[in-house]
């Protein structure tokens, strides 16, 4: 309930009809279990009709700028799956200012179609994310592009991160970020000391 909260807060979708707070801070101190059993021991999507759905921490035009630290805990059984929807992962969009750590996504199920930037992570990074991981499924239909078991699109900086979970897609996929670009600035596009063991296909 509080990770919703959370996710209602940056989003500004709070039943009191409060703005967007896309600098919200926050740290985790326990893990995180929204849904049990999403994945099978394949990666593949558990038959299910209760899964309660995930809308994920910023968006396109509203991506969040606060320091969110996992201290190495997980969260797992996110779902997610939609058409037509950008920017999708535990967090859509991360500004040049945000800064995500320390923080696990598991057992959980991103997919989309006709939609670019999806990822375990993110879906699209210009900050930094640093020490996370993805052991989840990342899934783009049809015309997707930019999809990665961390991070869909980075033009920021991502260390130490690890992908050990599922990415399936048709055009610029990747383990740990499906598209990298230094954009914006010198600084940007930078990937550092990380790695995939997961499936790419």
């Amino acid at each position: 309930a509080e990770l919703y909260w959370f996710a209602g807060l940056v989003n500004g979708t709070l039943p009191d009809g409060g703005k967007e707070n896309l600098s919200a801070n926050a740290i985790l101190t326990a893990n995180i279990i929204v849904n049990t059993g999403v994945l099978d021991e394949n990666k593949n999507l558990v038959s299910k009709s209760d899964l309660t759905e995930w809308e994920p921490i910023g968006a396109r035009w509203s991506p969040y700028t606060g320091t969110f630290d996992g201290q190495g805990y997980t969260i797992s059984g996110l779902y997610f799956n939609k058409s037509n929807s950008w920017y999708v992962g535990l967090f859509g969009c991360i500004g040049a200012e945000g800064k995500i750590s320390n923080v696990g996504v598991s057992d959980s199920y991103f997919q989309s179609s006709n939609c670019p930037y999806i990822g375990g992570v993110c879906g699209s990074n210009s900050g930094e994310l640093q020490n996370c991981s993805n052991s989840s499924t990342v899934i783009g239909k049809e015309n997707e592009y930019r999809i990665g078991g961390v991070c869909g699109y980075n033009s920021g900086t991502v260390k130490d991160c690890k992908n050990t979970g599922s990415v399936r897609g048709k055009e610029t996929i990747g383990g740990v970020c499906g598209y990298n670009e230094r954009r914006y600035n010198e600084k940007g596009g930078i990937i550092e000391n990380s790695f995939n063991e997961g499936t790419v296909s």
